[in-house]
């Protein structure tokens, strides 16, 4: 790596002698005199992006990071902002007004500078890696949309069918869990799908925290190659395969619920219990 040696850089820390120089060379198009027809620059561009080097695996490797980063940031966020709204569901001051400035945080920063906060500053003394940092970062920001799903959801459900769990002699956590929350799943989850789809397009910038995902990867590949297309291409079909996979899993969860798809036994077996 060069670095240019200045006053200012030595009040921060001590820089070593200069051992090397070069310089400075610029680059530009030329006029291509291979005479290699389209498909031979194709079939090389290829070679060069995928099989030179075995950098199909750093593809692998990338693609790897990301889905560890959205899986582990969706199932933290979706189990924290759950248990931040079970605490503030019954309308505590305290804990719905520190919910509302930790929403405001949030939601008011940029992901890029939440991260490198999170990276530099508060774990900058720490050996957590910059992946695990991405994932404390990114379960934060699902965690705030979780939040705003749940009261979304719930406020969309009339309060008489909670005082009528009641009097049927459900407590307040039976009632919840099987009567409101079921129903307000309905309205949250196809927000709930597409902010999966959101949050797996917001990891592409980890790269700025020298995380080594999809993105990056296909950076890395395309400044040693100066081939654009494979990389930029490649990088998008696997983007695509990650969501499509993902959102098909939440469908499947959305349907696995959805009253008009549950049997009827299974939709009278809390009657059935008290009768």
């Amino acid at each position: 790596m060069n670095i240019v040696v200045s006053a200012e850089r030595n009040e921060t820390g001590t820089l070593s002698d200069v051992y090397y120089s070069t310089p400075i060379r610029l680059v530009i198009e030329g006029e291509d005199e291979s005479g290699i027809g389209f498909f031979e620059q194709l079939a090389e561009s290829f070679n060069k992006t995928f099989m030179r080097e075995g950098r199909w695996k750093l593809f692998v490797q990338g693609a790897g990071v990301t889905v560890l980063i959205t899986v582990a940031s969706i199932i933290a966020g979706t189990v924290l902002g759950f248990l931040i709204f079970m605490l503030c569901r019954r309308g505590a001051r305290l804990a719905n007004g520190a919910t509302n400035v930790f929403l405001w945080l949030i939601h008011g920063m940029p992901t890029v500078l939440l991260l490198m906060i999170l990276y530099y500053i508060i774990f900058g003394s720490s050996s957590l890696s910059g992946m695990w940092v991405s994932v404390v970062g990114f379960s934060l920001m699902f965690a705030c949309s979780m939040i705003d799903m749940l009261r979304v959801g719930c406020n969309a459900i009339g309060r008489g069918q909670f005082e009528a769990s009641t009097a049927l002699g459900y407590s307040d956590s039976q009632s919840f869990f099987r009567i409101i929350l079921p129903q307000a799943a309905q309205h949250f989850l196809p927000i709930y799908r597409n902010d999966v789809v959101t949050l797996i397009k917001e990891t592409s910038v980890v790269g700025y925290i020298a995380v080594l995902d999809l993105t990056k990867i296909s950076d890395l590949v395309r400044s040693r190659t100066y081939e654009a297309f494979f990389p930029l291409i490649v990088t998008a079909i696997m983007y695509f395969v990650i969501s499509a996979v993902l959102t098909r899993i939440v469908r499947l969860v959305e349907n696995s619920i959805d009253p008009r798809r549950r049997k009827k036994e299974k939709i009278l077996k809390g009657i059935k219990e008290w009768e």
